[in-house]
């Protein structure tokens, strides 16, 4: 059987999701998955209930690793507390796990609707990773033009990427990232994404969005990624009001976990006295900046593939 490896950022409060994103992976994947878990600790509590998962789902094994960014890089305090500091492991792994010379990462917040070895079979045509293009937020926030990125460069969303870790070693990237990372922080919109985008100029590797659907609204979607957009874990319905795509399937293997009624409970709890209408799904989520975003995204789709 083939074995996959996989980078999970992930710390203690994250766990649910990430246990979800797993059950939905090893379900769909006839593969056996290698999950690699870094971030600053997993409680024992909830290591142990990770591995009961493996007692109904036999495809997969699971380490952890420890590593508080704020302990161990040069990046000051007040860039890390007004992003999540844990984001900028994501450019350093390929030297955290020197033995491993190839993997995938994927933030918490996605589900596998379908097996993901045809990810891990993709050729990366000689560059060090690959990944499908983020939504062109960057002409409407000016994200490349703070980190000097021509406008006409491809962008990657990180959420996903495919990576030669070991072409990521020899190149000294994570040196790369952070020497860029310490040069921008000040300009810094989307932490660690903006410093691995402007280290490689748009020379990676375009990946087709079904591996990293943003809305869900391709054709034979791969992995759905709960991204910009309100978290199916804490609404049903996204910040313009309609029922978020993919909300039954992500609940559907949260099901399959042991964290499944803890999180009914937080849902239940957040969704308290809400009657689900339009304006009470924007409640208390940066109202007028992320219903801009999804207008704008709405008129940007068509652009989905496109460099930009």
């Amino acid at each position: 059987m083939n074995k996959i490896s996989m980078f999970l950022i992930c710390d203690d409060n994250y766990v649910p999701y990430m246990a979800t994103m797993i059950a939905s992976i090893c379900s769909n994947t006839e593969s056996f998955l290698e999950f690699h878990v870094i971030g600053k600790g997993i409680s024992e509590e909830n290591k142990l209930k990770i591995q009961l998962m493996n007692n109904d789902i036999k495809n997969f094994s699971i380490d952890y690793k420890v590593f508080d960014v704020t302990s161990n890089c040069d990046i000051p305090y007040l860039i890390l507390s007004r992003m999540t500091s844990s984001t900028f492991i994501r450019m350093m792994l390929p030297d955290l796990y020197p033995e491993i010379d190839k993997s995938v990462i994927m933030d918490v917040d996605m589900i596998a609707l379908q097996d993901i070895s045809g990810l891990w079979n993709e050729s990366l045509d000689d560059c060090i990773f690959g990944a499908a293009l983020d939504f062109p937020l960057g002409a409407y926030y000016g994200f490349k033009k703070k980190m000097d990125i021509n406008e006409d460069c491809s962008y990657a969303n990180c959420g996903l990427m495919l990576i030669d870790c070991k072409k990521w070693r020899d190149e000294k990237i994570t040196e790369k990232c952070l020497k860029i990372e310490k040069e921008y922080r000040d300009k810094l919109t989307c932490a660690d994404q903006d410093v691995i985008n402007k280290v490689f100029l748009g020379n990676f590797k375009i990946l087709d969005c079904k591996y990293n659907s943003l809305l869900g609204n391709e054709d034979d979607i791969i992995i759905r990624h709960f991204c910009y957009l309100r978290k199916p874990w804490l609404s049903k319905y996204n910040i313009e009001g309609e029922l978020i795509k993919n909300f039954d399937d992500w609940w559907k293997y949260a099901k399959m976990t042991p964290f499944y009624n803890k999180l009914v409970q937080e849902y239940d709890t957040f969704n308290k006295n809400d009657d689900n209408s339009a304006s009470k799904a924007i409640k208390n989520y940066r109202e007028i900046e992320n219903k801009n975003i999804a207008m704008m995204l709405r008129k940007k789709i068509s652009l989905r593939g496109k460099n930009v």
